[in-house]
């Protein structure tokens, strides 16, 4: 064990530490866990110190069979990130050039690098009867692109939002859930040990049930345990272990029907990853321990056999640059064919065909898996990663050079314009809310609020039931006005702010909410803590103004609750928000609270169809004339933000200044002169033995004679 363990802090920290070093010269992470196994394997610490590396890597059946193990899960884990990863929408959008790629680009290198198996020697095939599905092995690896590679490299030149890059990394994409296809078929024949038309047959008929019935029955089965899991179990991180549960139960479901475990472990990625409430904290704390430990371990493992050496002979050197040359042409050729099928330029296509060239991860996997069954010796093993290796550190230059002559389309640029502006804001997000409301005005205003800012953003809606005076809350009221206000906010036609928000499937109103009773007296911390970006909440007198505190279950509430705020107040006040156009008056500042406010606001408003006001008022008493200078300059940039803003997500926004030594003051004019239907307030929280608002904001709140959206953290 001892030995063991020892061998793990050894690939973990070479693995980790030459990755930082390859990261810091724009190459991937994963060519240092690789130089880490080739560091540890025989090329170098064997020949410099064979006798420790005789201790530290016996050849010995059960060390071997450990460290396997851990690379064994390793792949799997690998292959739930690139399912996550795999964003089927993407492909749909530019389905046209994308197909015809991907078909074009896997094809051309797949029958050249089988037709160059059968030139090889056979001292580099496993066995002489198996050279048909060596051959199969070794066109797939030369034929496929890596996604995890080619993303990381268009982030690293600056291209994965442009157009081409999006079709890059779509034509990955779809690459890849070809290649565990065939993988899975190719497999499937392997274990046979015969390749009759039965056993093809066979192998492609279980596959195309699996992928069927995780596509359709699965896809629902994995959303809903991953939601229970979330919502109902109290131990730490649930849905990461539901997701890993998930992930082996596929990956041995189709290891029973006779094809690849890769098949299973990648469609449970895809599954998971359209899971409704997978939120960006969970699947980062995800792939950070994947990434942290299995990654790294693979890698390393993946080259620690091999001996760079062997490559000295001048047949296999000859062999490997022949690899290299079909992997290369055949990819690139195979994908400008395809471009030009598809419609794209003559540029487009010479770039396209660049970007797919990315391999690494998927090539390495691959390989493995062969050398693994038999069906690839190590040679021919050492070859293909060495191919990968030497594919991927040639792309990013000739990428970023062919990127450079692709011009900007008009259209392009408002997208990548707007898209730039987005990142800086914190609605678009935003990827669930909580409601808590009872049956009072108020909730009956934060049901509103909240379905039409979730129908506008396009977020999952969670309605807790609170009971109001010890009476029934009225669900079946409260889910009708949520749901009404996401069905108007959905009629609206604009798409959502984000990106990934826009590829979400269109789904009825009634499907972006669920509804939760109340029940206990520590309901609240409970569901506070399940990951929700923002919380509604619609109670009855939330504010004790004579105490200058909430009131105690929207404080027990706030306690535990991370993310903004959004508190009904006043709502007795006016007649119901529902189905009508909302005119909303935001004071601006410069605080983020007050950012945020307007972004709420936006939303809101654009959910309703209705209009904005955006309010700054000046303080004349700031006698530093260089600094009221700069108070006002803000002031402007604020305004011209919030009408960009507006123009952006198709809501009319009109700037209001005004001069006042109390904004207090002034804010009340406005709701009055305005006759507005609500008013959005960005305040920060004060801290003492609880949390609680400053005595000018509650002043202004009481002072108010309309419905107060307070947006607090």
């Amino acid at each position: 064990m001892a030995i063991f363990i020892s061998q793990l802090i050894l690939l973990l920290f070479f693995g980790r530490l030459i990755g930082e070093a390859m990261t810091r010269i724009g190459q991937p992470a994963i060519f240092g866990q690789l130089l880490a196994g080739v560091l540890l394997g025989p090329s170098v610490f064997g020949a410099l110190l064979p006798e420790w590396r005789h201790v530290l890597f016996p050849n010995t059946p059960a060390l071997k069979s450990m460290i396997d193990a851990v690379s064994q899960i390793g792949i799997l884990l690998l292959l739930l990130l690139t399912g996550m990863e795999t964003n089927l929408a993407l492909v749909n959008r530019k389905r046209r050039a994308v197909i015809s790629t991907s078909v074009m680009g896997i094809a051309i290198p797949f029958v050249c690098g089988a037709a160059l198996a059968y030139a090889l020697p056979v001292e580099l095939i496993p066995h002489p009867q198996a050279r048909l599905v060596t051959a199969l092995f070794l066109g797939t690896a030369l034929s496929i692109s890596s996604v995890k590679i080619v993303a990381m490299v268009l982030m690293e030149i600056g291209a994965i939002r442009r157009d081409l890059g999006q079709m890059i990394l779509a034509t990955a994409i779809l690459d890849d859930t070809l290649a565990w296809v065939i993988i899975a078929v190719i497999s499937g024949i392997a274990v046979s040990g015969t390749v009759g038309l039965a056993d093809i047959g066979a192998s492609l008929a279980l596959t195309a049930l699996f992928l069927a019935a995780s596509l359709t029955v699965g896809r629902r089965v994995v959303a809903r345990i991953i939601v229970w899991c979330n919502d109902n179990l109290r131990i730490e991180m649930p849905v990461i272990s539901a997701i890993l549960i998930i992930t082996l139960s596929m990956a041995l479901v189709t290891d029973l029907i006779g094809v690849h475990t890769a098949l299973g472990a990648f469609v449970a990625g895809m599954l998971i990853g359209q899971s409704p409430i997978l939120t960006e904290h969970i699947e980062d704390e995800l792939r950070g321990f994947i990434i942290a430990f299995f990654s790294p371990v693979f890698f390393a493992v993946a080259r620690l056999g091999m001996d760079l050496r062997t490559l000295l002979d001048p047949t296999l050197l000859y062999f490997t640059l022949a690899i290299i040359a079909v992997a290369s042409v055949g990819k690139f050729l195979g994908a400008l064919v395809g471009g030009k099928l598809g419609g794209l330029t003559n540029l487009e296509s010479l770039a396209l065909a660049t970007g797919l060239n990315a391999r690494g991860s998927t090539e390495v996997i691959i390989a493995t898996i062969g050398l693994s069954m038999g069906a690839l010796s190590n040679q021919l093993y050492t070859m293909i990663v060495a191919m990968a290796v030497v594919t991927t550190m040639i792309m990013p230059p000739t990428l970023r050079w062919m990127m450079a002559r692709v011009p900007l389309r008009e259209e392009e640029a408002k997208r990548l314009d707007k898209e730039e502006a987005e990142e800086n804001q914190a609605v678009p997000k935003m990827e669930r809310a909580l409601v808590l409301a009872d049956d009072s005005a108020n909730g009956q205003w934060a049901t509103t609020l909240a379905g039409l800012f979730a129908g506008r953003q396009k977020v999952l809606t969670t309605l807790l039931e609170s009971p109001r005076n010890g009476q029934s809350t009225g669900t079946p009221a409260a889910r009708e006005r949520l749901v009404d206000s996401i069905r108007l906010a959905l009629h609206d036609g604009q798409p959502a702010q984000s990106p990934e928000k826009a590829a979400t499937p269109k789904m009825p109103a009634e499907q972006f909410v669920q509804v939760r009773a109340l029940t206990t007296e520590d309901g609240i911390e409970k569901e506070a803590t399940k990951g929700y970006s923002i919380a509604f909440v619609g109670i009855d007198a939330p504010i004790s103004t004579q105490a200058a505190r909430f009131e105690d279950q929207l404080q027990r509430l706030v306690a535990s609750f991370d993310g903004p705020m959004a508190i009904v107040v006043n709502g007795n006040r006016s007649h119901s928000a529902a189905n009508r156009p909302l005119d909303i008056l935001v004071p601006t500042g410069g605080s983020p609270e007050a950012r945020l406010a307007t972004e709420i606001a936006l939303a809101v408003a654009g959910g309703s169809k209705g209009e904005l006001t955006a309010l700054h008022v000046f303080d004349p008493n700031d006698d530093a004339m260089l600094l009221r200078g700069r108070a006002r300059r803000l002031g402007l940039s604020l305004l011209v933000d919030a009408r960009r803003l507006g123009r952006r997500t198709g809501v009319p926004v009109k700037g209001v200044t005004e001069t006042n030594s109390q904004p207090e003051t002034e804010i009340r004019r406005a709701a009055r002169r305005g006759r507005h239907d609500l008013v959005v307030l960005g305040t920060s929280l004060r801290t003492g033995n609880a949390k609680f608002l400053s005595a000018r904001s509650l002043a202004l709140i009481e002072a108010l004679r309309c419905p107060v959206l307070l947006i607090a953290r």
